[in-house]
């Protein structure tokens, strides 16, 4: 079996752009208030908002806690006043639903339901409310492709968790009110901090409305329908690790380098291609999303195995990780079973940080260990230690 030096598949903290190398840590110690750690701040929003195409009347500020930190920002500071639809159909919708009903307590909320792993349907929507959603859901492999089911006149804001999706898609930003993700996704940035990006209909709701619940500081972009503006120009309400912000300045520069949005989404799409194959030639795995709302970038699969397909739950999930320990064992492939919280599969990370080259080999070696694992189920193949000791 071919091996490779970077064999990370997991889907988040994503496995870091080609040629990565360490950051050099010019600003570990130095304050993120001094003359250099600001223009490195700056630098990152600039390059963000250069490479995503954010219109220029839009605002971008960096907050802690990743995405999860960013879509808790949006929601505490913006909602409210206004009726909300939510589209729930995966783990971090489920707990955007959660927040607010149980711990926001808001009552004007109807939630558009689904079950892992299936895309809510979106026809009743109404954009007349405030409208919350999760452009991909890394959790299940489901996806929006664009936001045309979006109404372009609409009342509402729309909040969208983009953090599965953000440098992978062509967002038209005119459809996004409040957007949020991460670092460690699309360009393997590590983990600890997020990004928020506010349209003026959302700029405007932070200036005429004051939730009526306290937030806590690390979310309180606004105060008494004060706008805390320092935030999008680099100075972040906690103290960021400076050493995170240079290695995803180092991975903007690298997107920059290779084209842009267009040359990430085409990486993408290079990935999607080299497991659709894969999948067409398979007799172990298929894809568990329907193409219809399956996303590029993240393949969740099933095995096809009868004998598998008949275990019960907690049986499958201990297959599985018997399958991924054994990949690790012999570096293969890190981090590629399916988030616990869903049904039990396979979830492999495609990004742009991911070359098809490696994914290629990767899908081929899968193939062989599945394929042993599943004949040792059935009872006609070897002990499978004994299979590839060698």
């Amino acid at each position: 079996m071919q091996k490779w030096k970077n064999v990370s598949f997991s889907s988040g903290p994503c496995a870091k752009y080609p040629q990565w190398e360490s950051p050099n840590g010019i600003l570990v110690g130095r304050s993120h208030r001094s003359v250099d750690g600001l223009a490195l701040l700056e630098e990152v929003l600039d390059l963000q908002r250069k490479i995503l195409r954010i219109p220029d009347d839009y605002h971008v500020g960096i907050v802690g806690a990743s995405s999860t930190g960013a879509v808790e920002t949006l929601l505490w500071s913006l909602l409210g006043a206004n009726g909300i639809d939510i589209i729930s159909h995966c783990v971090f919708s489920r707990h955007w639903e959660r927040d607010i009903v149980e711990e926001l307590k808001l009552q004007d909320v109807r939630v558009f339901r689904e079950d892992f792993p299936k895309m809510a349907d979106v026809r009743d929507i109404n954009f007349d409310r405030d409208v919350v959603f999760c452009w991909t859901s890394t959790t299940s492999g489901t996806s929006f492709r664009n936001t045309d089911w979006i109404s372009a006149d609409r009342k509402g804001l729309t909040i969208c968790d983009a953090a599965s999706a953000a440098f992978m898609f062509d967002f038209d930003w005119n459809r996004l009110d409040a957007t949020a993700f991460s670092w460690q996704k699309g360009l393997g940035g590590e983990a600890g901090l997020g990004t928020i990006v506010l349209s003026p209909r959302a700029m405007a709701r932070l200036k005429s409305h004051q939730p009526p619940w306290p937030i806590p500081r690390i979310f309180r972009i606004a105060d008494d329908k004060k706008v805390n503006s320092g935030i999008f120009k680099g100075y972040t309400i906690n103290t960021p690790s400076m050493l995170c912000i240079e290695d995803f300045r180092n991975a903007l520069l690298w997107a920059e380098q290779i084209g842009g949005l267009a040359a990430l989404i085409q990486r993408v799409e290079d990935n999607y291609a080299v497991v659709c194959d894969w999948i067409s030639r398979s007799y172990c795995c298929k894809f568990l999303v329907d193409e219809k709302y399956r996303a590029h970038h993240v393949a969740c699969l099933d095995l096809t195995s009868e004998k598998y397909r008949k275990l019960p739950e907690t049986d499958k999930w201990e297959f599985l990780e018997k399958i991924v320990r054994f990949c690790e064992l012999k570096k293969i492939g890190f981090d590629f079973r399916g988030h616990i919280l869903t049904k039990p599969h396979l979830r492999i990370w495609c990004g742009p940080t991911i070359e098809a080259s490696r994914l290629k080999s990767f899908l081929q070696n899968l193939e062989d260990v599945c394929s042993e694992f599943i004949r040792e189920l059935d009872g006609v193949g070897k002990n499978i230690t004994d299979a590839f000791r060698n």
